[in-house]
């Protein structure tokens, strides 16, 4: 397929972007969907024939960050909170809490939406949830939907597509003989939405339904959409996503009511993993493995931000870092703003805004103006709340107390305090420090309070990194020596040390170095390249 891509030139922060796009025409509405490296090949190349001014919205990755639930389905559905599902073995299921609960009965495809709960069974015949037990209405369909605006559509076993409009929907109890209206076409997987209804046929073309209202689900025309899909679904609120027969996952973008079928198809998983199923719903992707594994996944999006940087600190809404030639800057607003002086290592946080030079010095913005402070330190971060820490040239790490940070103005020496032990990187949360050693080790230290940056011991923690970073919400987020981002899950006040890490796969390069404040990972590439992605 032929479809709209990027290539980006990013400069230093402060500097405008100059930006390429490659648009390619002549759409072919059978073909796949296309792989994120023929994209990038087709972006990059020198052989483009097509270029125009590229817009903000096509500076969005995105990528999946998935939790596995106990269990195996062949078939899940999402919308309003409620997920149900069924197994090899035509078993139903609801998933309650953090279980799934088993249902009376038998299908081979259930569905969930704002016009309840229905389902397929083997024999094609349809059900409808009635007061906690399964009613059987007229028709035969082997896929239905709930998901459009209090009515149900779906395909029969010769890919027929049926609909049943509003008043006969909400009625609908199993004691009368129901009004399926048949819409042109064939489609073997059908789903509606808040803005219509899409649907894919057996060669996998995909089609969005025009018209379609609550009393007239049957709509007014089929208009196709380039790509490829072997099945689709819609959420409540209008979104798409669908698989395609090489089991990778598209988010369709550019959704809008005035333009309901949108304008791209983006891949949100990293090739390394065969999806069958997808649904989404209130934030959260539900997928399904070609083994049956559950997944629930954030489809979170990054976006590239003009600059280079090689270190980057977020802290109180606030984001600060240092270019290679060890010029400071703020993102403010939209825009990068230069500040005086050259750092190579600059934090902000609770205990102000502070950085080191090349010198190892160290330094406070006070007033707009960097003002030298006594010691040496190589990093330092100020995420604790009222104190500052940090490790030298040779690893050893240094803490100052909260009256000291708090009164620090340059005029007199400072009385850091030497932690025991050798870090590399160090950075202070809410709830505790963490660090890394020359081995990439991990490690606790517990004890730490705002009167007592010491603390009093260490505990290693599983796992490698090269650098690590805590939030001023406690979060914990790192990257490895392959250029990974991980984060630290299950990280409360009575389990500081959390219980796993959870690899983030952003589609963004190497990382080298990450920072997270109210929900919004910053992070920076081997390439010096600038994310801002959504938690």
């Amino acid at each position: 397929m032929e479809h709209e891509v990027a290539c980006w030139y990013i400069l230093a922060p402060g500097a405008p972007a100059h930006r390429q796009e490659l648009r390619t025409e002549g759409v072919r509405k059978s073909a796949r969907l296309p792989s994120p490296t023929i994209e990038a090949k087709e972006a990059c190349g020198k052989s483009s024939k097509h270029s125009s001014k590229l817009t903000s919205s096509q500076r969005i990755l995105t990528t999946l960050v998935c939790d596995d639930i106990p269990g195996r389905l062949v078939q899940v559905d999402a919308s309003n909170g409620q997920v149900f599902g069924v197994n090899g073995a035509g078993q139903i299921y609801a998933y309650l809490g953090t279980t799934w609960a088993q249902l009376p009965g038998a299908l081979i495809h259930v569905t969930v939406g704002p016009a309840g709960v229905w389902g397929v069974n083997s024999n094609h015949n349809i059900y409808r949830l009635v007061g906690g037990a399964w009613k059987q209405t007229t028709g035969l369909l082997k896929q239905i939907d709930a998901g459009g605006r209090q009515f149900v559509a779906g395909v029969n076993r010769d890919d027929n597509i049926y609909c049943l409009p509003k008043s006969s929907t909400v009625s609908a109890d199993g004691t009368s003989a129901l009004p399926w209206v048949n819409i042109e076409g064939k489609l073997k997987y059908l789903s509606c939405g808040s803005l219509g209804c899409w649907g894919v046929n057996s060669n996998d073309n995909i089609y969005f339904r025009h018209g379609v209202t609550p009393d007239s689900c049957s709509g007014s025309r089929w208009q196709q959409v380039p790509g490829g899909l072997s099945m689709i679904e819609v959420s409540t609120d209008g979104a798409v996503y669908g698989v395609n027969s090489a089991g990778n996952v598209y988010r369709r973008d550019g959704v809008t009511v005035s333009n309901p079928i949108g304008t791209t198809w983006t891949q949100i998983n990293n090739n390394q993993e065969r999806f069958k199923h997808v649904s989404f719903d209130l934030g959260f992707l539900w997928l399904l493995t070609a083994d049956g594994s559950i997944k629930r996944c954030k489809d979170v999006s990054c976006e590239q931000v003009p600059g280079a940087l090689v270190q980057i600190d977020a802290g109180k809404g606030q984001v600060f870092g240092v270019n290679r030639a060890g010029q400071i800057y703020s993102y403010l607003g939209t825009t990068w703003q230069q500040l005086p002086g050259a750092l190579t290592h600059v934090t902000v946080g609770p205990a102000g805004v502070w950085g080191v030079n090349s010198a190892n010095k160290i330094y406070r913005l006070i007033g707009g103006t960097w003002k030298e402070m006594s010691g040496l330190l190589k990093q330092i971060d100020a995420g604790r709340s009222q104190f500052v820490a940090g490790v030298n040239r040779d690893d050893n790490i240094y803490c100052l107390p909260t009256p000291s940070t708090n009164s620090a103005d340059g005029n007199s020496a400072l009385p850091w305090v030497n932690i025991d032990g050798k870090l590399k990187y160090y950075s202070c949360g809410p709830l505790g420090c963490w660090g890394v050693n020359a081995n990439d080790n991990i490690y606790f230290r517990h004890g730490i309070t705002s009167d007592s940056c010491i603390g009093s011991r260490w505990q290693q923690v599983d796992g490698g990194l090269s650098m690590i970073e805590v939030g001023t919400d406690g979060s914990v987020h790192g990257v490895n020596s392959l250029g990974q981002i991980y984060r630290r899950d299950g990280i409360t006040r009575d389990n500081r040390v959390g219980t796993s890490w959870t690899l983030i796969e952003k589609h963004i390069g190497r990382a080298k170095h990450v920072s997270f404040d109210l929900n919004l990972l910053w992070v920076v590439t081997t390439e010096d390249k600038i994310f801002r992605c959504s938690a």
